[in-house]
């Protein structure tokens, strides 16, 4: 998945303005920038891990014997299988 920076600064304003709203975290409201900042660098690295991650699963698809056609039902099957193999690795759920 591939998020834009100003998706990915709206998601971090969002993420901050909820938890902040439904009184999951506190901050002074001087250290919001600082907050932002930290949600934003956060969401940077998933969205950076989980392009890593789909090239991987897409290089181990293409380095097949037999040709799996892209798209196919069994190529979303087997790259889901890659997937979650992969997150496994990398101490993802």
């Amino acid at each position: 998945m591939i998020l834009s920076e100003d998706r990915q600064k709206l998601f971090a304003h969002l993420l901050v303005d909820g938890l902040w709203g439904d009184e999951i975290i506190d901050f002074d409201e001087d250290a919001e920038e600082t907050v932002i900042r930290e949600a934003k660098r956060l969401i940077e690295s998933w969205v950076k891990d989980q392009g890593d991650i789909d090239n991987e699963v897409r290089q181990k698809l293409s380095k097949l014997k037999r040709d799996v056609p892209e798209g196919s039902a069994e190529w979303k099957v087997m790259y889901n299988k890659y997937y979650k193999e992969e997150m496994s690795r990398r101490g993802h759920k």
